[in-house]
């Protein structure tokens, strides 16, 4: 089991089979469930997790950070 993360970059993520439930509390209660596909985009600063499976998943995920404007 995963804990809350917060991050610092731009996060897309793509549930590509199986589920993932994310926002289970310690004990892996509760949360949203989601099944493939699934696709989602998380800006830096956002808070997400825990994530847990029941089945199993396959997540294809890319990180990048914002260029920078001067």
């Amino acid at each position: 089991m995963c804990f809350f993360n917060v991050t610092n970059h731009w996060e897309e993520v793509y549930l590509l089979s199986g589920d993932l439930i994310v926002g289970n509390d310690a004990q892996g209660n509760g949360g949203k469930s989601f099944s493939a596909p699934t696709y989602a985009c998380r800006p830096p600063g956002a808070v997400h997790g825990p994530f847990k499976s029941v089945g199993g998943c396959m997540l294809y995920e890319v990180h990048y950070y914002e260029k920078s404007v001067s």
